[in-house]
């Protein structure tokens, strides 16, 4: 199993102009175990997850009524990845993290203070995974529950954004909870700003379907260079047609 980084220091420099591989101190780590997700180190070659999306810095899992999407340009690279399971659905984010240490417990200031600053109100819980974040945020259609998961590795830090049914009932939607534990990280040997999200791509057919759409976009006049591309068993949202008008009499 993986070793998970947890600590209670703090640094106070700009984290955006401290490289990780320039942060590496003698510093020792506590460590606690978890049953992933995991290093690509630490990961077994024979574990047999379904299917499988390799994005590059991380391979995700997509087990049996799991959806998949993600906001990729035409190139291929990802911005926001989404799994969803009926009512219940889970944002991915992988940033580098320091040698030394794990950035979890300062970036859980950063979330509760950007919650505080919206109206909302926050609860921290003990999870799974450790210390979470339950928040009631205010929204155009009242106030929805949202739940913070993160997980400390070597040199990078995986968050999930919980939300509809999952977030306040963490049993609501096992599919993505399985998913979240078995995702593999290869975070690579490249120095990067800590907290700067590590760089996703799409698979080569993927990156293809998406530059095909946006051309076909821009064909007909539209202007975006973005484009959704899904996978799994991601429903097609339904479009509601507005009924035709009753002749008049």
């Amino acid at each position: 199993m993986f070793g998970r980084r947890r600590s209670s220091k703090k640094r106070s420099n700009d984290d955006g102009a401290v490289l990780d591989s320039l942060a590496d101190t003698d510093n020792t780590v506590e460590q606690a175990t978890t049953s992933g997700p995991y290093d690509v180190k630490d990961a077994l070659e024979d574990d047999d997850n379904g299917r499988q999306l390799d994005l590059g810095a991380f391979r995700l899992p997509i087990p049996s009524g799991v959806g998949f999407q993600a906001q990729t340009d035409s190139k291929g690279n990802v911005g926001k990845v989404t799994l969803s399971a009926g009512k219940s659905g889970m944002q991915l984010m992988l940033r580098a993290a320091p040698r030394s240490e794990g950035i979890w417990d300062e970036l859980q200031e950063d979330i509760v203070a950007q919650i505080s600053s919206q109206g909302g109100s926050y609860e921290s819980t003990d999870g799974e995974w450790g210390t979470e974040i339950v928040a009631k945020v205010p929204g155009k259609k009242g106030t929805s529950t949202v739940r913070f998961v993160g997980v400390d590795g070597p040199r990078w830090l995986l968050t999930a954004t919980f939300q509809g049914e999952i977030a306040a009932n963490p049993e609501a939607a096992p599919e993505l909870t399985e998913a979240f534990r078995n995702i593999v990280v290869d975070r690579g040997n490249n120095a990067m700003p800590v907290r700067e999200p590590l760089p996703l791509r799409l698979p080569p057919k993927m990156a293809e379907q998406a530059a095909a759409q946006i051309e076909e976009r821009k064909k007909q006049g539209g202007e975006s260079d973005r484009a959704v591309i899904a996978a799994g068993d991601t429903k097609t949202p339904k479009v509601r047609r507005k009924p035709s008008p009753k002749p008049r009499k």
